[in-house]
């Protein structure tokens, strides 16, 4: 398996990483840990687990299969997170982690779920940074991370305020969005960190609608998730790809992928960038130059919804905000919208934006009336 230094953290990890979201059958404990200790035999060391996955069961399936792979003797790594925003909190779900994940500390403890450029300096001023601080002193977690979805130089600033704690990010990024949040990855890898993706597959997108996506496969690549993985870890910067595995043959498919990998370079990256700009004209492709709207509506958010939308239905794309950005309402979301039309001026591939804002808001409307 192919492996990489973390950042500067003294450790090195398997580039592909186990993405505990996507398991099966959650319920059942004993068969997905087996799918676990599977990734760990085909070489995976970086496990990447939290809170909530899979119906709350997903740290517990994981913390089943690290009980085993410690009598192994071989080494393998665990990450975490936690969104809560109080010391307390966090010190509470840090020790829930560590019961259920079966091992004496984490070895990388997340910063959770940045959505919006004001979650970190909120949770700064109720001293989360400081319990972080704390329970790396007690050796509870080994190295502070952070997870991120925000874009462009939204990442740098929120580095910046992270005061040189953060040893590696977790941040979304795929074939789709690599303009979007790439600067991101530039400025941690800058700072000596180590960067893990996660959405690799498009959070699944990719394999579920292989072939609308098939013209993306690279010559000498056995599917779309060869090519998806193949790209992430040929970006400068990024030291782990995550897969979320559902099974142990999600884990062979990826395995194999990255045991194959040779890099692409520069050229070929970009004309990765060129073929997701040519052959899918109506998605966008998340460059991000519609990101500063006057009124502060998130149109970079709302477009990348709406590629779900163009393959499942406008409905889902209603529900990507919902669930994914925290959007309980997107009418009142677009209702600052003055229709002035900038965002569609600097949109590249001269999309339909408003039009998309009407569609999204006639879906929300329907919804409630269904509801």
């Amino acid at each position: 398996m192919l492996s990489a230094p973390f950042g500067n953290t003294g450790v090195e990890v398997s580039r592909l990483g186990f993405g505990g979201m996507r398991f099966d059958a959650p319920e059942k404990t004993g068969e997905m840990a087996a799918v676990v200790m599977h990734a760990f035999e085909r070489g995976v060391t970086y496990f990447d687990t939290a809170p909530y996955y899979c119906d709350d069961q997903s740290e517990i399936i994981c913390g089943a299969a690290f009980k085993e792979m410690k009598k192994t003797g071989r080494p393998f790594y665990v990450a975490s997170k936690t969104m809560e925003s109080t010391p307390d909190a966090v010190r509470q779900q840090c020790e829930r982690s560590l019961e259920r994940l079966h091992v004496d500390a984490i070895d990388f403890y997340h910063v959770w779920c940045l959505v919006h450029p004001d979650d970190l300096p909120r949770r700064k001023v109720s001293g989360v940074l400081d319990a972080f601080r704390q329970l790396k002193e007690e050796g509870l977690i080994r190295h502070i991370s952070v997870s991120t979805h925000l874009e462009h130089d939204h990442i740098e600033a929120m580095l910046d305020q992270g005061e040189g704690l953060f040893e590696s990010m977790l941040i979304g990024i795929n074939m789709q969005n690599h303009h979007l949040r790439y600067p991101g990855v530039q400025a941690a890898a800058d700072r000596g960190m180590a960067v893990v993706t996660m959405n690799t597959l498009g959070g699944g997108v990719l394999t579920k609608y292989p072939g609308h996506y098939e013209q993306l496969v690279r010559p000498g690549d056995a599917s779309i998730v060869e090519s998806a993985l193949r790209f992430n870890l040929s970006l400068p910067g990024v030291t782990v790809a995550l897969i979320g595995f559902r099974n142990e043959a999600d884990v062979d498919v990826a395995a194999d992928a990255v045991e194959r990998f040779t890099p692409l370079d520069e050229a070929e990256i970009q004309a990765v960038d060129d073929d997701v700009r040519s052959l899918y004209r109506d998605f966008c492709t998340q460059c991000g130059y519609c990101a500063d709207c006057p009124e502060g509506i998130p149109v970079v958010r709302l477009m990348e919804a709406y590629n779900l939308g163009l393959l499942e239905g406008v409905d889902e794309a209603v529900r990507k905000m919902q669930y994914h950005w925290g959007i309980s309402d997107v009418r009142e979301l677009l209702a600052a919208c003055t229709a002035c039309r900038e965002c569609e001026e600097k949109c590249t591939q001269r999309l339909p934006i408003l039009a998309r804002f009407e569609e999204m808001k006639q879906a929300a409307s329907k919804q409630q009336r269904d509801s």
